[in-house]
C-alpha cells in the first residue's frame, strides 16, 4: 500500500507543556485533515503537526507534503531535506509556498500554489503515474461559491493536542486589506462554503463545541445570518473569528448568540484611531469599543481582544497606555503581538523600500519578535515593552478581576487567563525569546525570482 506523510512543522504557537504533555492554544488546523480527505481510499495516510507531536523522521513514505508558514519555512525546507536525501520526494505548499513560490521550490519536488482542493488530488494521480509537476496550481472558481470540500479526517489527529479540536470553515479570504495581513496575497478573493456543506460539518463534530477558523467570519453579513440560523438547531457551542465593525448589528450579535455563540476573537490592533487609520484599519472605531464589547459580553460572549505593538505612532508610552485600555474595556482574554512585515503584504514592501526590516531570517516572523525598526523607540525597547504588557496584563490580581463573573463564560475566561499566564513565564524562560531578532543569522531579502515559480511544464519522474 502506498503512504503518504502529511507534516506541518513547530511553529511555536502558544502553547501549554507540562512533562511530556503538550496541548496547543490554538484550535485544531484544517489544512491536513482536508488534504487527507482527499486520498483515495487504497493510499495510507499519516498526519503529523510538529506543534503538539514529534516529527517522525524515519517514517516509511512514498510521498512526503508540508504545509509551509512563514514563521517555520527554514524548519520545513531542512524536513524537505532530510525526507528527500533518504529518497522521498516532496512536496510543499501552504501560505509561505503560495507567497515566494520561488524560494520554496528547490526545497521540493513539487509544489503547490494557492488552494490544495483541485492541485491535490491532480498532484497524487499524477504522482502514481511517475508523472509530477513542478508546480500546481488552483484553479479559478467560475463564481465566489467555493463547494466540495470534503469532511476533513479529524480521526488521524491527535485531539488532546488542541484546547479546541474541532473545527470547521465556512468561508475563506477577507473583503479588507490591511496592510500587515497576508490574506488578500493567498486569498485575494472572498469565498463562501454552501451553507448546507458547513451544516453538514458540523453535524459531524463529535461533542458539543467547535470553532471556526475563517479569518472574517461575517464579511458577507446576509450569509452570515443564513448560516447561523442553519446551525442553531443543532445546539452546539462555537466560537470565531470577527472585525469590530460587523459587532454594531444588533441584529446579526443576536442571531449569532442564538446559534450558540460563546466566543469571539476581534482584532482590535490599536487604542489610537491615527494609527487605524495608517494600518488600512480605520474602520475600527475606538469610541465603539467599549459599547462593542458589553454588547457581546451582555449576549454570553467571551471576548478576546488582539492588541498590537510597533505601529509608526506608538512611543514607549504605548505599552502601558494599552494594558490598562485592556482593563477598562473589561476585554475577557487580552492577546498581544507585534507589527511584522509578512512577505506579499503592503507592509513588508513599505518596510522593505524604508530599509526598516532587521531580520529575514523567517523563524523570527512569528509576531512575537521584533523584526522592524520602529519610529519612535528602539527595536530593544518594543521588544521590553511587549514582554512587560504580557507579564503586567497576565498579573494574578488582574486575571481574578476578569474572570468574577458568575456565568458561562467564566470558564471559558479563567482557562484562557490561564494559559498566557503560563506563556508569559516561556517568554521570560526560553531562550528563543531573549533577544528581540536573529543577530547572528539575520538572513536576506528574498530575491526578485523568489516571487516566481518555475514553469508548469517541467516534470520530474517519480515512482508510482
Amino acid at each position: 500500500m502506498m503512504r503518504i506523510l502529511l507534516v506541518m512543522p513547530d511553529a511555536h504557537m502558544h502553547k501549554l507543556q507540562i512533562g511530556p504533555f503538550v496541548r496547543s492554544m490554538r484550535e485544531a488546523p484544517l489544512t491536513l485533515t482536508t488534504l487527507a480527505a482527499m486520498v483515495p481510499p487504497d493510499i495510507e495516510v499519516r498526519l503529523v503537526d510538529g506543534s503538539v507531536d514529534p516529527i517522525p523522521m524515519d517514517e516509511p513514505a512514498d510521498l512526503v507534503g508540508i504545509s509551509v508558514i512563514t514563521g517555520c519555512a527554514r524548519p520545513a525546507y531542512a524536513l524537505a531535506a532530510h525526507f528527500r536525501r533518504r529518497g522521498i520526494p516532496v512536496v510543499l505548499g501552504g501560505v509561505h509556498v503560495t507567497i515566494l513560490p520561488g524560494e520554496a521550490a528547490p526545497h521540493a519536488d513539487s509544489i503547490v500554489i494557492g488552494r490544495g482542493e483541485h492541485a491535490w488530488p491532480e498532484l497524487i494521480d499524477d504522482f502514481r503515474q511517475g508523472r509530477l509537476k513542478r508546480v500546481y496550481r488552483e484553479q479559478p472558481l467560475p463564481d465566489l461559491v467555493l463547494a466540495g470540500v470534503p469532511q476533513p479526517r479529524r480521526e488521524l489527529q491527535r485531539k488532546s493536542g488542541y484546547m479546541l479540536p474541532n473545527t470547521v470553515q465556512a468561508t475563506r479570504g477577507c473583503k479588507r486589506v490591511c496592510d500587515f495581513c497576508t490574506v488578500n496575497a493567498v486569498w485575494p478573493r472572498y469565498l463562501k462554503r454552501p451553507v448546507a456543506d458547513v451544516v453538514r460539518d458540523i453535524r459531524a463534530v463529535p461533542g458539543g463545541r467547535f470553532g471556526f477558523n475563517d479569518v472574517s467570519l461575517v464579511d458577507d453579513v446576509d450569509y452570515a445570518k443564513e448560516l447561523f440560523t442553519a446551525i442553531a438547531p443543532l445546539r452546539k457551542r462555537w466560537g470565531g473569528l470577527v472585525t469590530a465593525d460587523t459587532l454594531q448589528n444588533d441584529e446579526l450579535l443576536d442571531i449569532m448568540a442564538g446559534s450558540g455563540c460563546v466566543y469571539l476573537l476581534v482584532g482590535f490592533e490599536s487604542g489610537d484611531q491615527t494609527t487605524l487609520q495608517g494600518i488600512r484599519k480605520n474602520f475600527n472605531k475606538v469610541l465603539h469599543y467599549r459599547d462593542l464589547i458589553a454588547g457581546l459580553q451582555r449576549r454570553g460572549i467571551t471576548v478576546q481582544g488582539c492588541f498590537v505593538f510597533g505601529f509608526d505612532h506608538d512611543d514607549t508610552s504605548v505599552f502601558e497606555s494599552t494594558v490598562q485600555l485592556v482593563q477598562d474595556l473589561g476585554v475577557d482574554i487580552p492577546r498581544y503581538s507585534l507589527y511584522t512585515p509578512y512577505p506579499g503584504t503592503q507592509l513588508f514592501q513599505r518596510m522593505l523600500a524604508e530599509d526598516r526590516i532587521l531580520s529575514f531570517n523567517w523563524n523570527d516572523y512569528d509576531t512575537m519578535h521584533v523584526v522592524i525598526k520602529p519610529v519612535k523607540m528602539t527595536p530593544e525597547e518594543l521588544y521590553r515593552g511587549f514582554k512587560w504588557a504580557y507579564k503586567e496584563t497576565f498579573r494574578l490580581d488582574r486575571i481574578l478581576k476578569r474572570v468574577s463573573r458568575p456565568d458561562i463564560r467564566c470558564a471559558i475566561n479563567l482557562v484562557g487567563n490561564l494559559a498566557y499566564r503560563i506563556f508569559v513565564r516561556r517568554l521570560y524562560s526560553e531562550p528563543r525569546f531573549s533577544t528581540p531578532y536573529s543577530v547572528s543569522d539575520p538572513g536576506q531579502p528574498p530575491a526578485p525570482e523568489h516571487w516566481q515559480a518555475p514553469e508548469q511544464r517541467e516534470v520530474v519522474a517519480c515512482p508510482g
